[in-house]
């Protein structure tokens, strides 16, 4: 009679070790996003240069023009202080050398006189003095000086579109006005002042109805911004900076490579340790029990395996488990197959080994 082969329990524990990785952990488990992060920082740090670049060409666009202003401004005090010494004396006399013409204001007896010695003087008024005195200053430092009024006595006075808007302004009470413009591919500070009708200004104006302390016209003065500004200044700071840029993605490259690094050691030694826990998993599964019912023969002790046939104990034992065998005789078959030596046998495992013969069933190799 054939009993049901039984199955055994190897015994093994098919859980993950402590510490191996499951499949959640793999999955979840990524490179870090370096290059995100790379991408971040260099666009930081391109921002950070960059508005340091702009910053710096800003400061250096505002202290030109606050040198500018200031240069203007002496240049402008400095012309009205030539214009109220000559209106306070009434214009000038220059030797008739000069290629200015006498101005036809100018009263007749007075415009050309004679020297005890015979040289013949002209009389300037104030305002052809500044005329001369602002084109000898365009010719020799570019600075450009203007007369102007709403309404001139000379075509060449005529105010341009700036000129008129800040005459108006100084009739609404402006005290000044200045503005920033480009001509030809420069840039130039204007700034202009009004001129106020004085006593002395009616001698020459009185048929125009002009009253004292009235704005009466408006005296200006161009600088050109390039006189303020450092030559280049603009190119070093961009050159500066672009360097600086440059310096910082190097290091960039330098950390971003070195991080790399890191990750791969990082993943070598990540995927050591999932090997060896593979191994540790592999070598836990390899050490097997028997558990459960096994069918063996009350006569000759062999067992059945799960195929249905039946084989030798120790051969059953071995395959299914890592335990090997060595072969002997316990006391009692050897006195059943060797009677005739049994008790020379006993006798002389007891002499070696007294515990021996204390169990019968104790086993001779």
């Amino acid at each position: 009679m054939h009993e049901k082969p039984q199955r055994f329990d190897s015994g093994v524990n098919t859980a993950p070790a402590p510490g191996a990785p499951d499949d959640t952990t793999r999955a979840k488990r990524k490179g870090v996003p370096y290059r995100r992060y790379f991408l971040l920082l260099a666009g930081a740090w391109t921002a950070v240069v960059a508005g340091s670049l702009i910053w710096n060409l800003v400061q250096h666009a505002a202290e030109v023009r606050s040198d500018a202003t200031e240069a203007a401004h002496a240049l402008l005090e400095k012309d009205l202080l030539y214009r109220e010494w000559s209106l306070l004396r009434g214009g000038v006399y220059v030797p008739d050398s000069t290629p200015a013409q006498p101005d036809a204001s100018l009263p007749g007896e007075e415009r050309q006189v004679v020297t005890p010695s015979g040289r013949r003087l002209t009389l300037l008024n104030p305002a052809l003095v500044s005329r001369q005195l602002f084109e000898i200053q365009r010719q020799r430092s570019g600075v450009e000086g203007h007369l102007t009024s709403l309404r001139p006595l000379r075509p060449a006075n005529l105010p341009d579109a700036w000129e008129r808007q800040a005459l108006q302004s100084f009739a609404a009470g402006a005290p000044e006005a200045s503005v920033i413009e480009s001509r030809q591919g420069e840039r130039y500070f204007r700034l202009m002042h009004p001129l106020l009708t004085t006593p002395s200004c009616l001698r020459c104006h009185e048929e125009k109805d002009r009253k004292v302390g009235e704005v009466r016209g408006g005296i200006s003065v161009t600088v050109p911004l390039s006189r303020f500004a450092t030559a280049g200044e603009n190119l070093r700071l961009t050159t500066a900076h672009l360097g600086l840029w440059l310096v910082g993605l190097g290091g960039l490259f330098l950390a971003a490579a070195s991080l790399r690094r890191q990750l791969r050691a990082r993943q070598q030694v990540e995927t050591e340790r999932e090997r060896l826990i593979s191994e540790l998993q592999e070598a836990i599964a390899n050490v097997r029990t028997l558990r459960g019912l096994i069918p063996i023969c009350s006569s000759c002790k062999k067992v059945r395996n799960d195929q249905g046939y039946w084989t030798q104990l120790e051969t059953y034992l071995r395959q299914h488990t890592d335990a090997e065998f060595s072969h002997g005789l316990c006391l009692d078959c050897l006195r059943k197959l060797y009677p005739d030596v049994s008790g020379e046998v006993e006798a002389r495992v007891a002499n070696q080994t007294p515990s021996l013969a204390s169990d019968p069933k104790d086993t001779v190799s």
